[in-house]
């Protein structure tokens, strides 16, 4: 019982011991809860923990119905079973969520701007979303194209493309460069609210959340919608 016990905590240690680089900014925020007036509350830094938990919790979901459905078998896209080595490699899926909650503790404390976001403004939304459509899409094809060169697909991309049968983490499994510039694509929006003053947390939180689901949807290797919906709204020309 005692051995079985000590495995059983190891396990959960090493697999939480990667939050510990996040405590001295959650205990910055407590602390700032503990003395300040609430009046003087930022209340964007103490949002990121929460919107942090709300993505892993998110992602979680996405997992648990992809891999019901997998193991359901219907209506699969690749119809076949996940191997153990895509699930050892894919473990560390919620990595990236850490790099970007540190970025986020860091541009709240140092970018202009950054601190005290309100928590609605209607035209930073649209902002947001119009920078998205725009840049932020276009770069981000013409970046994803280039990953598929043999040049860049060879030393990074095929990291990504060696799960076949796709899980919604996949969708996030990458070497750390392409994070980099993931995230910087992905910051356009948000960067350019910020420093206009047009920023709030719903649209920032939002387009986050955006991101993530579409990342997980689009790699969850099923098909969520009927095929009677494209019936409707034909989205093809053939």
């Amino acid at each position: 019982m005692q051995v079985s016990s000590w495995f059983f905590f190891s396990c959960i240690f090493s697999e939480t011991r990667n939050y510990i680089i996040l405590a001295p900014w959650i205990t910055e925020s407590i602390y700032s809860i503990i003395v300040k007036d609430a009046k003087r509350w930022d209340v964007f830094n103490l949002a990121i923990l929460p919107l942090m938990l709300w993505r892993m919790l998110h992602s979680q979901l996405w997992i648990s119905l992809s891999r019901y459905r997998t193991a359901k078998g219907t209506k699969r896209i690749v119809d076949k079973g996940i191997e153990f080595d895509q699930v050892d490699r894919e473990r560390n899926w919620d990595d990236q969520i850490l790099f970007n909650a540190i970025i986020l503790y860091l541009g709240n404390k140092y970018f202009p701007g950054g601190s005290h976001i309100p928590i609605w403004r209607t035209d930073g939304l649209i902002i947001t979303m119009l920078l998205h459509a725009g840049p932020v899409e276009f770069l981000y094809y013409w970046f994803h194209r280039a990953l598929h060169h043999h040049y860049l697909y060879s030393r990074y991309h095929s990291h990504h493309h060696s799960s076949i049968v796709t899980e919604p983490i996949t969708s996030v499994i990458h070497p750390f460069a392409e994070h980099i510039v993931y995230f910087e694509l992905f910051t356009i929006p948000m960067l350019t609210v910020v420093f206009t003053g047009t920023g709030s947390i719903i649209a920032i939180a939002g387009y986050i959340t955006y991101i993530d689901l579409m990342n997980n949807m689009g790699h969850c290797n099923f098909e969520l919608i009927p095929n009677w919906v494209f019936s409707i709204f034909p989205l093809s020309s053939t």
